[in-house]
């Protein structure tokens, strides 16, 4: 799963426009005009956390809120925010702009499909709810809980829960907002036999370990293991010289190009964590080739 480090503009357009949906809410204009005088006030109250308050204090807000909320009024908020304000409002009328300021071109928990999907003839984000809108309805629109993911890792979050339940997710589970470098990950490999190479991940601590079994990180890498990594590993094994190591140092050397662009145009990826978003696969082949490039025969 990649960090993600939003700019002040992304924050700025979804507060300006979520601003206006939540004041639609509040006074009835979206969803039904039902919900109780109490749930309006406590909607008002917090709509700047709602809005754009970090996912801990979006965590506390959900339960202050549920400790007073009747079962009709929680049916009516699922159609308010998920269904009206989310669907109606937010994903189809700013959804791909909004996935543009946020500046995230491929998904955030595999990296290796782009965010943007075609629906109804038009482009659109794929946004994730980190805290599910059909358990969390009111951080349906909430900054910090839209993650740009693709269709597949979208999927496969929805209706699951990580051990420990949502509750206590942001102790068991990386979140892309929060950076935590200790928590992190790696890509390797291993050879079941020359012809059947395997992915395997590997990670610092529990927590990171959580994280990948969760999104299936290993379960959708495994799936490349003869594709992406198969032809890396040709490039280091297959020959008697390092293959990877002359074609990188011939190309800097030859085209007087950076690292960066080098890597971009022989493997199509990104070599900067800050930038793994923008192309798929990037930290994948960038962790194995690290290691290939290491390695001495």
């Amino acid at each position: 799963m990649l960090k993600i480090t939003p700019s002040l503009d992304a924050i700025k357009f979804h507060y300006d426009n979520v601003s206006i949906i939540f004041d639609k809410i509040i006074d009835g204009r979206i969803g039904p005009r039902l919900l109780e005088n109490s749930t309006r006030k406590f909607l008002k109250r917090y709509k700047n956390i709602l809005i754009k308050g970090k996912p801990n204090l979006l965590l506390d807000v959900h339960k202050k809120f549920n400790l007073n909320i009747t079962n009709q009024d929680i049916e009516n908020l699922k159609i308010c925010f998920r269904d009206k304000a989310y669907k109606s409002q937010l994903q189809n009328n700013y959804g791909k702009e909004f996935l543009e300021k946020l500046n995230i071109d491929t998904c955030i928990y595999c990296n290796r499909n782009y965010t943007i999907q075609i629906v109804n003839d038009r482009a659109r984000a794929e946004l994730d709810h980190w805290f599910p809108k059909e358990s969390y309805p009111i951080l349906a629109l909430s900054f910090y809980n839209l993650i740009p993911s693709c269709h597949s890792c979208n999927h496969i979050k929805h209706n699951n829960a990580p051990d420990g339940g949502w509750e206590n997710a942001l102790l068991n589970i990386n979140h892309p907002y929060i950076d935590d470098k200790v928590s992190s990950y790696s890509f390797s490999y291993f050879y079941k036999s020359f012809s059947q190479p395997k992915v395997v991940i590997k990670s610092k601590n529990e927590k990171a370990k959580n994280t990948v079994e969760f999104n299936k990180i290993n379960k959708i890498y495994e799936s490349h293991s003869n594709r992406e990594l198969n032809d890396l590993l040709d490039l280091r094994y297959k020959y008697s010289q390092n293959y990877l190591d002359i074609l990188l140092n011939k190309t800097f050397k030859e085209l007087s190009i950076s690292k960066e662009e080098a890597y971009r145009l022989i493997f199509g990826i990104e070599i900067k964590e800050g930038d793994y978003h923008k192309r798929p696969f990037s930290k994948f082949k960038k962790d194995i080739i690290d290691e290939l490039l290491k390695i001495k025969i």
